[in-house]
């Protein structure tokens, strides 16, 4: 089987399987195609989100120019300054009526003078002038009359229009020196600007998640490998969460395996699993194999098959041939373990000597010792096996114990076994 798990290649987008481009045990590279889905709806959704960029492009494309010209009105405000000038001319204007007004009212007086004298001299003489002359200085009259009226009331009304125009210049003046409106124009486009360079980057966003989305309606290959299984068909649905598949989440479409890295499941049974140990070298064959491959215990799984009696033990394989395919049945052979020379030499020279004063007979001749039971708090009576070629107070245990027991050095006498007892402290002296 693939080690450790198969490759599930899944569809990274929601769609509909519409062509599978590979077949089992294929052997495929790296980003090569696998299955391809419909894709017309993305193709749509990705030709929108362009428009969408576009027009973002369009309306950043003003919003700078609009900034622009903002900045050009701030930095020459020649509007403005044409304004302030032409208040200043109007004002200038007022200013010589002003000072021409005098003269103007002295001439009118003079040109009234004029024509009431002349007026005069016409009623005078009554008989040697006609009516319509009489009457055409009158008219004159009453016309230089007026007009040195008109003038002797002028000077207030101009005076109060050159109040008007002077504060008329002077807020001019105090725009023109200030240009909040040109500052404003410039802060609120310098603004505009930067909302529509948010508004393209997200637009440029959205293009290319919806390239992205375009690309994933092509199914690629993760890795170099093989075809294992064929989970998705043509016109079935992949990558939705309602999907349902025995054994799969609802976007996996093909899975795969490196044969490279293969492993073989054993049902070892119960009592052979003693046998079995990590990293433990076996032989496998099969009748595919021009000669036996070797490998080693991977692990020991923790679940067993109640049904069979066995335990799964996973062999990894080395150097893999190409032709062990999964779920192909082999025979795989345990080989003993190869045990390190010093353990060997060790194990050898392992002797176990206790002193010959706690050695006690039975009536039957069997020897034993007192032993202290650390799990119980108990004593218990060993029967053991001596060497007899041992002399001197030491006599060496040929069975019967081990390095880790525990022997009573204390008098025995009264003891039975099984009688609980307290363990004060181990003691070394004397050979004990």
């Amino acid at each position: 089987e693939p080690r450790p798990t198969p490759i599930r290649v899944a569809a990274l987008a929601p769609g509909v399987v519409e062509q599978l481009l590979v077949v089992e045990d294929q052997f495929v590279r790296q980003g090569e195609p696998i299955a391809l889905l419909v894709k017309e709806d993305a193709e749509l959704t990705y030709k929108l989100a362009l428009a969408s960029m576009e027009l973002r492009k369009a309306e950043l494309q003003q919003a700078q120019a609009l900034l622009k010209a903002a900045q050009i009105r701030l930095e020459q405000p020649v509007h403005r300054e044409a304004i302030l000038r032409a208040a200043e001319a109007e004002l200038a204007k007022i200013e010589t009526e002003l000072t021409n007004l005098p003269f103007m009212v002295r001439r009118a007086k003079a040109q009234m003078n004029f024509a009431q004298n002349e007026y005069a001299r016409q009623i005078s003489a009554k008989t040697a002038v006609t009516q319509r002359t009489v009457d055409e200085s009158l008219t004159e009259l009453e016309s230089s009359r007026a007009a040195h009226e008109e003038l002797e009331g002028r000077k207030t009304s101009l005076v109060a229009e050159r109040k008007a125009l002077k504060a008329r210049t002077d807020a001019l003046q105090k725009e023109f020196e200030l240009l909040t409106e040109e500052i404003q124009a410039r802060d609120e486009n310098a603004a505009k600007v930067q909302a529509a360079t948010a508004r393209l980057e997200q637009s440029q966003v959205a293009v290319e998640q919806a390239k992205l989305a375009l690309d994933r309606m092509t199914i690629r290959a993760p890795v170099a490998g093989r075809i294992y299984r064929l989970i998705g068909h043509p016109g079935s649905s992949v990558g939705n969460m309602l999907t349902q598949m025995t054994g799969y989440d609802g976007s996996t479409v093909v899975t795969m395996y490196r044969p490279e890295m293969l492993q073989i499941r054993v049902d070892v049974r119960f009592e052979d699993i003693p046998k079995v140990s990590l990293n433990q070298p076996v032989q496998i064959n099969n009748p595919a194999l021009s000669e036996p491959v070797t490998g080693k215990v991977l692990y020991i799984s923790s679940e067993a098959d109640i049904q069979k009696n066995t335990l799964q033990v996973k062999v990894e394989i080395e150097n893999a041939s190409p032709l062990l395919k999964p779920e192909m049945l082999v025979d795989v052979t345990f080989l003993a373990p190869e045990v390190p020379a010093e353990t060997a030499k060790t194990n050898a020279e392992t002797r176990i000597y206790v002193p010959r004063k706690m050695l006690e007979q039975a009536d039957s001749g069997q020897t034993f010792v007192w032993i202290a039971d650390q799990s119980k708090q108990s004593a218990r009576r060993q029967q053991i096996e001596i060497s007899q070629s041992t002399p001197g107070p030491l006599v060496e245990v040929t069975k019967g114990l081990n390095p880790t027991s525990h022997l009573i050095s204390s008098p025995t006498a009264d003891l039975k076994p099984g009688e609980r007892i307290q363990i004060i402290g181990e003691s070394d002296q004397e050979g004990n």
